[in-house]
C-alpha cells in the first residue's frame, strides 16, 4: 500500500509531458473551431445564393406588363387638360400581369436549381417557392431551401439547415420631362 501511494504522488508531481497535453488540447480546440467556421461559411454562401435566386426571380416577374391595364385609355387630350390644372391623377405604378409573373418566378427558380450557379447546386437542395403575392403593381416572394453541412461534427449532430429568403419589387415609371409627347425640358 505504501509503494502505491508514493508512486501516485511522484506521478502527480512530475511535470514531464504536461506541455504536450496542453498543445494537443489546444490543437483539437483549434481544429474544432475551424470545422465549425467552415460549416458557418458554407451556410452563409448557401444563403447568399438563395437570395440571388430570389432576387432574380422577382426581377424577371416584374417584366410582365399587363398591357390591357396599361393602355386602357389613360392618356388622352382630356387627361392632358385635367393634369395641366393641377388635378392630376395619382400614378399607382406600372401594372403587372400576376399570372405570367408567377410562371416566370417558378421557371427562374427551377432553372437556378438545375443548371444555375455551381455554388447553389453543390450545397443547396430543395429550392422551393413558399409564398407569392402580387396585387397588380408589386410582387413579393419568399423562397426556402435546405443547405447541406459539408463537415459533420459528431457532437453537434447537424447535417442540414433550412434557409429562407424574401424579395419584393414595385414597378415605377421613370421621372421624365416628356409629357404627352411634348419635351418641355
Amino acid at each position: 500500500m505504501g509503494i502505491t501511494k508514493i508512486s501516485i504522488r511522484k506521478f502527480v508531481k512530475e511535470d514531464d509531458g504536461s506541455i504536450s497535453v496542453l498543445v494537443i488540447g489546444l490543437f483539437l480546440l483549434l481544429l474544432t473551431i475551424s470545422l465549425i467556421l467552415t460549416d458557418i461559411s458554407s451556410i452563409y454562401l448557401a444563403k447568399r445564393s438563395l437570395s440571388l435566386a430570389t432576387e432574380a426571380a422577382v426581377q424577371r416577374a416584374m417584366k410582365n406588363l399587363d398591357e390591357a391595364s396599361y393602355y386602357s385609355g389613360e392618356y388622352n387630350f382630356n387627361q392632358l387638360l385635367v393634369n395641366s390644372f393641377g388635378e392630376a391623377e395619382k400614378d399607382p405604378g406600372i401594372p403587372i400581369n400576376c399570372g405570367a409573373g408567377l410562371q416566370d418566378v417558378q421557371e427562374v427558380l427551377r432553372s437556378w436549381q438545375q443548371r444555375g450557379a455551381a455554388s447553389i447546386r453543390e450545397n443547396v437542395a430543395n429550392l422551393r417557392l413558399k409564398n407569392y403575392e402580387c396585387d397588380g403593381f408589386q410582387i413579393y416572394i419568399e423562397t426556402s431551401a435546405t443547405a447541406q453541412i459539408p463537415v459533420l461534427i459528431p457532437f453537434i449532430d447537424l447535417s442540414e439547415v433550412e434557409i429562407s429568403s424574401f424579395a419584393g419589387a414595385v414597378g415605377e415609371r421613370a421621372a421624365t420631362n416628356n409629357y404627352y409627347g411634348f419635351d418641355i425640358g
